[in-house]
């Protein structure tokens, strides 16, 4: 196992695999003897994405996203300021906007609650960041990558995934055995050469997170797909091999109201080009614990992001807990 510490941030220019001294018991062995308790809950997923019309939100499978909705706007154009997906552990939405961040609804219920969450007045009482019985939006994300949120990375340049020619949501599956949706970025112009990217976004019940599936045509072939979590709270990044998949992992009080939160990142090791960190300065991505992996033109590359949130789950109170949900 390998830490990172906030002291030794990575200039933006400094874009390496550190790796430091290994110490401590792995996170692994830890699970193997700790694993996670999980509450009894009907298995269940859901995508939420609804438009503002007149005095409501109205759900569509389909959204265009306006060209000049750059930022956020108050009231919200969309119901938790775009697409929402959970399951019936966990909750996630994404900024439908040139932010593209993605953040995290810890659940203290394993009722599917997002159709309904951040309703009122249209979007004048986003009430979701304060507790409620069902849970609450529990991370900051800034200008970090939040919660799995994509960047790429050509030479010792970082390009944050922002305004494009056109973003569009496309629902492609919603029940019980899982739930998937599509984001389709067309026209991304970056370093000199047009993009177009498909990110297929998936959760299944009985985890902790969602996959990612993320496919670029027009690469040049030297760019790197990265993928990260907002270390604002944060000072120790673990990282470890496991069954063939690199992971590494944020854990401690790091949620709102200072709650314990987990979150990780795990690939395919064969697709992981290395790890770092960016500071609270560097820009266009800050603080924030990113990987760097494979891209191939046309070919989809693979991530998973755990999120596991005490309330939700007194048993991650241990660490060794949420290490045992990381999938």
């Amino acid at each position: 196992m390998f830490f990172y510490h906030a002291a030794r941030a990575l200039p933006i220019t400094l874009l390496s695999l550190t790796l430091l001294l290994s110490c401590g018991p792995s996170p692994k062995n830890d699970a193997d003897v700790a694993p996670t308790a999980s509450p009894t809950r009907q298995a269940n997923t859901n995508i939420r994405m609804a438009r503002a019309v007149g005095d409501r939100y109205v759900e569509e499978d389909d959204v265009t996203r306006a060209p000049d909705h750059l930022g956020q706007e108050i009231p919200f154009i969309y119901q938790m300021e775009g697409p929402a997906w959970e399951n019936e552990n966990v909750g996630f939405r994404l900024y439908f906007d040139e932010r593209n961040g993605i953040d995290i609804f810890g659940k203290k219920t394993g009722d599917m609650v997002l159709d309904s969450v951040g309703t009122q007045q249209l979007g004048k009482d986003q009430n979701y960041h304060n507790m409620s019985d069902w849970g609450m939006d529990v991370l900051k994300v800034g200008n970090s990558l939040g919660a799995g949120s994509i960047a790429l990375m050509i030479g010792d340049s970082i390009y944050r995934l922002g305004d494009v020619a056109e973003e569009r949501y496309r629902k492609l599956e919603e029940g019980p055995d899982g739930s998937r949706f599509l984001l389709e970025y067309n026209g991304w112009e970056v370093a000199g050469r047009s993009l177009d990217l498909d990110w297929e976004i998936s959760i299944e019940p009985g985890t902790w997170g969602y996959q990612s599936d993320v496919t670029l045509t027009g690469l040049q072939g030297d760019e790197e797909l990265l993928t990260g979590i907002v270390n604002l709270h944060s000072d120790t990044l673990y990282t470890e091999e496991r069954d063939g998949r690199f992971v590494m992992y944020t854990y401690g009080p790091q949620a709102e109201l200072d709650h314990t939160l987990g979150m990780a990142i795990t690939a395919d090791e064969s697709a992981v080009l290395g790890h770092g960190e960016l500071g609270p300065d560097d820009m266009p991505v800050s603080t924030t614990y990113y990987v760097r992996l494979k891209l191939e033109n046309g070919q989809p590359t693979t991530y998973r992001f755990t999120a596991a949130w005490e309330p939700g789950n007194p048993a991650f109170a241990e660490r060794t807990a949420f290490v045992g949900a990381i999938y």
